[in-house]
């Protein structure tokens, strides 16, 4: 009966949680997608299962704590080169393995084999800076065994950290590849990125309750680990509707919105404006997203989780504003 209540609970809370936000959705989509992609996103967790498999079995160097050991064994460029191959490696478990989501749970639809194709030519510093995270979060693990004198609880925040970093990634790609042109403006976009997070959030609560047979876990999680990944996915789902949406934003409806950005790149490269724009808003969403959620993981692991009430709060009321954000972009969105 308890394990009923709870897993109840659970369910009560993530409809809470998507309904709150997906009436917040300026024309918000049908229900028929919502639970598609909240569907798929029950999945979400499988390219990480393959990572773990992968470096447990055949390639033991792509282990978090290992990535650095290049440059600790190896002269100075074979590190560095072996350091960076395994980067690369790494991004490209992750996307193949969402990519193989994505196709098998849409039942091989050639859409999602040509988003799978535009977001590998189209996000090209995606890559890039999952990989740099990735070095940082290795770096912050080595800095932090040495800071806090424990490699043990050093190496517990350096997987937290690492997690987030593979976890906000893959949540994007799974939109990302099951887009199949049902963004129709940039508050879509956080919609069913919200709902792809919630599904991790599931999976991942209900595997927390299985592994450590306790199911009252379900309480706590519902009201604080379903919204951490609600913001963050919220947070990259605006983000990825401006590059989304790169042309119009940075066009002549746009008027001088691209001017607010870096464009050093669009000068130098020769890039379209809204190439530029668009790479650079899957970064900063990446990058914010991480740091959000990376903030109340570490908070929890060092048992401050009074510390992540707050913050989830302010969170919340972020994701509200974008959603305000994204409704002020839909006159320059269809003027397109």
């Amino acid at each position: 009966m308890q394990t009923l209540f709870y897993s109840i609970v659970l369910l009560f809370a993530t409809f809470f949680w998507g309904y709150l936000f997906y009436k917040k959705d300026y024309h918000p989509q049908p229900f028929k997608v919502v639970a598609q992609i909240f569907g798929i996103g029950l999945f979400s967790m499988a390219p990480i299962f393959a990572y773990k498999a992968i470096y447990g079995n055949f390639l033991p160097g792509l282990a978090e704590y290992r990535l650095l050991e290049p440059f600790l064994k190896s002269a100075f460029l074979m590190g560095i080169a072996t350091f960076l191959f395994n980067l690369v490696l790494l991004s490209a478990i992750l996307f193949a393995g969402s990519a193989l989501v994505a196709c098998v749970l849409t039942f091989f639809k050639k859409d999602t084999f040509r988003n799978m194709l535009h977001a590998f030519r189209e996000e090209e510093l995606g890559f890039a800076a999952v990989g740099v995270m990735v070095a940082l979060m290795a770096a912050a693990q080595s800095f932090a065994g040495k800071a806090l004198g424990s490699v043990l609880l050093a190496g517990t925040l350096g997987s937290v950290m690492f997690l987030v970093v593979m976890e906000e990634y893959i949540k994007h790609l799974i939109v990302r590849f099951v887009d199949d042109k049902k963004l129709k403006d940039v508050d879509d976009a956080i919609t069913l990125s919200i709902m792809v997070g919630l599904a991790f959030a599931v999976i991942e609560t209900l595997m927390y309750a299985i592994q450590g047979g306790d199911f009252s876990v379900v309480l706590y999680r519902a009201m604080l680990s379903l919204p951490i990944h609600l913001v963050a996915s919220g947070i990259f789902g605006y983000y990825y509707g401006l590059a989304r949406f790169a042309d119009p934003l940075t066009g002549k409806a746009g008027g001088k919105l691209f001017l607010k950005t870096t464009s050093a790149l669009h000068f130098l490269l020769t890039f379209r404006r809204s190439t530029v724009y668009a790479e650079k808003k899957i970064v900063e969403g990446l990058a914010l997203a991480t740091l959000f959620h990376a903030a109340c993981n570490v908070l929890f692991e060092l048992n401050l989780a009074f510390l992540v009430v707050p913050i989830v709060i302010i969170g919340l009321v972020m994701v509200s504003f974008l959603y305000k954000e994204s409704h002020n972009l839909y006159r320059i969105v269809h003027a397109h």
